[in-house]
């Protein structure tokens, strides 16, 4: 996949030839436009198997998952963000989604008990995320007395491509977006600043592109509507 968006970098940029930007720096900049994509759309994600709350421990770092990540989701790197965690009951028991506090919040509604509220609850607990990405940790409310199964939705980052051999994680559509934005920091370190302009309009063009087909319109139920004719 390395050597298809180096082949659409250079097209953007006429230099097919490699004439005026090298391959180690057309990399570089494949790797930065992959992240941005990555961060912005959310497209590489991942419930990760194997998340378990342990007994008595309040906070879970965004690294101690990375392995079970990166094992799960061959070319992911690390974590940027959680979008939702549901801890069971039990094994094979009720499995609420907990409801998400700004930390601050978080900090002043539930951990003033000091490290006492914990428990096995009944209803969906809370929990906050402290610090920004892969260095992020969630902290929970009650903490877990006991182990339980725990579903984390994932944000992830990519692992940078270093050969063509590597595995590109990032799925289409979001691949044809890459070329763009790796042509835009190579124009905009030539100092062409009206170009970098166009060739990033290009770039915000195709993001919600690959966002809108990835959701087509659905029908909740066919029933109870009225008939359609085409």
């Amino acid at each position: 996949m390395l050597q298809q968006y180096l082949t659409d970098t250079r097209d953007h940029l006429n230099d097919s030839g490699g004439q005026f930007f090298d391959e180690p720096t057309l990399v570089r900049y494949i790797n930065r436009s992959r992240r941005r994509i990555c961060a912005a759309s959310g497209c590489l994600r991942i419930v990760p198997e194997g998340t378990v709350t342990v007994r008595n421990q309040e906070v879970y770092p965004f690294s101690a998952w990375n392995s079970l990540v990166q094992d799960q989701l061959p070319g992911a790197q690390s974590i940027l963000a959680c979008r939702s965690l549901a801890i069971a009951i039990g094994v094979g028991g009720w499995k609420p989604m907990w409801r998400r506090l700004v930390w601050s919040d978080f900090q002043a509604r539930f951990r003033i008990y000091n490290s006492t509220f914990w428990g096995v609850i009944s209803e969906p607990g809370w929990f906050a995320q402290y610090g920004s990405g892969p260095n992020a940790a969630l902290y929970l409310a009650p903490i877990p007395s006991q182990r339980c199964p725990m579903e984390v939705d994932l944000t992830c980052i990519p692992a940078p491509l270093l050969t063509d051999k590597d595995v590109d994680p990032i799925p289409y559509p979001w691949t044809d977006a890459v070329s763009y934005w790796a042509a835009v920091l190579c124009l905009l370190q030539q100092q062409r600043g009206q170009d970098a302009q166009m060739m990033a309009t290009l770039f915000n063009q195709d993001m919600p592109i690959a966002a809108s087909v990835v959701c087509p319109q659905m029908i909740q139920t066919a029933y109870g509507a009225v008939l359609r004719s085409a």
